[in-house]
């Protein structure tokens, strides 16, 4: 029997964001630990083709997430055999693919109506809506998908409560993990004194910053978007530095864009003098040097499904704060968790956010110093090393 056509529809492999990485580890390693049973290949955007990566990878063209050129695509990896897609998108994205009906290019949902292949999702989730389920549409969308795969155990059981079962053939949860060949801790000293030159970290003004050894140094990890809520982690830099030296590495993929980030820093909280920003996609190894660099964490997520950095953070021995709401706190210590004090309702899907205040996160972190540690703080089963073997299973389960 020949390997079944498996292609995973997100971000590029080849790009810089957390969907793209995780295309990445999962097509890597189905093609190499199972390849009599798939035979792989990726569509995304944002990102380059990569001569690396030992399987087939397209270029998507779309608009308003509608992916036109899926036929050609599904052509020229599958011919007219029937295989398996793989979306690794939020579910808000995918109305058009699990509904075709709802697909207003005639000649797309001609395509998918043939039903050419089977659709497993491993969607992200970083909140559910006010009755602790998701909205209507969501549901709608997840429960035309073959297999609904989630995160975290957290969003498995607001899943589960979501969806009709009589709908669903397989609603299932696994974490991603994280590969400790290139994330762990490096030589701390060496990383502090050579993190201005190494990572070309320079102040809000454009000079080149070289951090003081006695500086508590604080770095945030985050996309610039309203999710994420940049304005708590600089106002909890801001508290922590008025009882310490404090500086702080504030690395994201944009300066204008939910968040003026310079006028956060200088004008409300007057950090500047002392914040280091980075908007440059370092390959994995800086990053990991960097955080190495690093005193504390602060993982700002209004909620997260599974967020990179915080536990790239813990793999590199650096300790990180987090709100404890979503996915991740179940992988995470008590002790770098905060609690919020309300909830608010955000965004066109009615969806619950946590308010937390910057003074209980001050004190969390302020309580962390001394955990930083010369070995990793990752939990054993998000090793990659250690997680492969059930997410093998998952795969192969969908064959049978």
């Amino acid at each position: 029997m020949s390997p079944t056509p498996l292609l995973f529809l997100s971000d590029d492999p080849t790009s810089g964001t957390g969907l793209g990485r995780i295309t990445r580890d999962l097509a890597v390693r189905v093609h190499k630990h199972l390849p009599d049973k798939f035979r792989v290949a990726t569509c995304g955007y944002g990102g380059n083709f990569s001569r690396e990566l030992e399987f087939p990878q397209y270029t998507i063209k779309m608009q308003d997430w509608h992916v036109y050129n899926l036929p050609e695509i599904w052509k020229d990896f599958a011919g007219d055999e029937r295989g398996i897609l793989m979306p690794i998108w939020d579910a808000s994205r995918l109305l058009w693919l699990s509904r075709p009906e709802n697909e207003p290019d005639p000649r797309l949902r001609a395509f998918l109506e043939k039903k050419p292949f089977e659709i497993w999702t491993y969607s992200p989730m970083d909140a559910h809506g006010v009755d602790g389920k998701l909205t209507q549409i969501l549901k709608h969308t997840l429960q035309g998908f073959d297999r609904v795969l989630a995160y975290s155990k957290w969003a498995y059981d607001i899943l589960e409560k979501t969806l009709d079962k009589s709908h669903y053939t397989d609603l299932d949860w696994r974490p991603h993990g994280i590969d400790t060949s290139v994330w762990y801790p490096r030589k701390r000293i060496v990383a502090r004194h050579g993190f201005g030159d190494k990572i070309g970290a320079k102040d809000f003004r454009g000079k080149v910053t070289r951090i003081p050894d006695d500086a508590f140094l604080i770095g945030i990890v985050a996309t610039n978007q309203a999710r994420k809520d940049w304005g708590l982690g600089i106002h909890v830099i801001a508290e922590i530095a008025k009882l310490r030296n404090t500086w702080c590495w504030l690395h994201t993929d944009r300066l204008e864009n939910a968040w003026s980030l310079p006028i956060l820093a200088q004008w409300d909280f007057k950090i500047h003098e002392k914040a280091i920003v980075t908007v440059v996609d370092y390959p994995d190894d800086v990053m990991a040097w960097a955080y190495t660099a690093c005193d504390l964490t602060l993982g700002i997520g209004n909620g997260e499904g599974f967020g990179f950095p915080i536990f790239e953070s813990l793999a590199c021995g650096t300790p990180c704060l987090h709100g404890n709401y979503g996915g991740a706190p179940e992988h995470m210590q008590r002790c770098m968790l905060v609690d919020s004090v309300m909830d608010r309702i955000d965004g066109v899907y009615s969806l619950i956010r946590k308010v937390y205040r910057a003074e209980d996160w001050a004190q969390a972190g302020l309580s962390l110093m001394g955990v930083k540690s010369g070995s990793s703080l990752l939990p054993a089963h998000l090793d990659w090393n250690n997680l492969w073997p059930s997410w093998e299973e998952w795969f192969v389960k969908g064959l049978k």
